[in-house]
């Protein structure tokens, strides 16, 4: 017997993390379209009101007071079905969302040639998003696991990644999605003052918990994995719990 609803909800703003999009596909890092619609219906109906990136950072940091339902609706690594599908969503919700692009398919370091679901958005395509529907942030360079690569591979990872959207004329934000959720290990706390310097304002982890509000480390943000296999049932579970199995 599941038990979560024994459990108080999470205090804070869910930040919900999507990947790819793609008709008759639900996986761990798919979800179609139909179900998507769905969880958002449902999140509409509950008067949830998602933020764009701004607006979130200004809530978390104390700079504005949190009202309403707020939450942070997010998608990975920047594929094409994003555009397909999620951005006429926004659209016709009236929502924003954070498109965390892996940024060396910007200057074409990273091949693009997958096709299908896999396919990811040119420099040229995401010129096609408004920025006042969907805020551009970064997902590294060529999706480093930066659990697995020293300190200066991932400052230089970072620098890459500024270089890419600074080149590529987009309208960006200096936030980002660690990929793989995977933190530096060893002293952490080294890699957060640099990258602090770079101009980098706030980091998102997975974490599988509501986002603290206000944050208790802007470079620690936490947000909630989303799955195409997850039923509409268990999607309520993680909105307020963050994970499926809380105890």
């Amino acid at each position: 017997m599941n038990l979560s609803w024994l459990l108080p909800s999470g205090k804070g703003i869910p930040v919900l993390m999507y990947h790819k999009v793609w008709p008759g596909i639900s996986d761990s890092l798919t979800i179609n379209p139909e179900d998507l619609r769905t969880q958002w219906e449902y999140l509409r109906t509950e008067g949830y009101q998602p933020l764009s990136l701004p607006d979130y950072l200004d809530i978390v940091t104390g700079k504005k007071l949190v009202s309403g339902k707020p939450l942070l609706l997010t998608f990975d690594d920047g594929y094409l079905n994003n555009l397909t599908y999620v951005y006429p969503l926004l659209l016709e919700f009236g929502w924003s969302a954070t498109f965390f692009i892996i940024t060396g398919m910007l200057d074409g370091t990273m091949s693009n040639d997958s096709g299908g679901p896999a396919q990811m958005m040119s420099a040229e395509d995401l010129r096609q998003l408004d920025p006042a529907v969907v805020q551009l942030a970064m997902h590294g360079y060529l999706h480093e696991n930066m659990s697995k690569i020293t300190n200066a591979e991932i400052l230089d990872a970072l620098h890459q990644s500024i270089r890419a959207f600074t080149n590529s004329g987009l309208q960006w934000h200096k936030v980002l999605a660690y990929p793989y959720g995977a933190r530096p290990v060893g002293d952490f706390s080294s890699v957060k003052k640099a990258i602090s310097v770079m101009g980098i304002s706030a980091a998102f982890r997975i974490g599988n918990k509501v986002s603290e509000v206000p944050a208790t480390d802007l470079y620690e943000l936490k947000r909630i994995d989303i799955k195409g296999t997850d039923s509409l049932a268990d999607f309520r579970v993680k909105l307020k719990k963050g994970k499926l199995k809380p105890f």
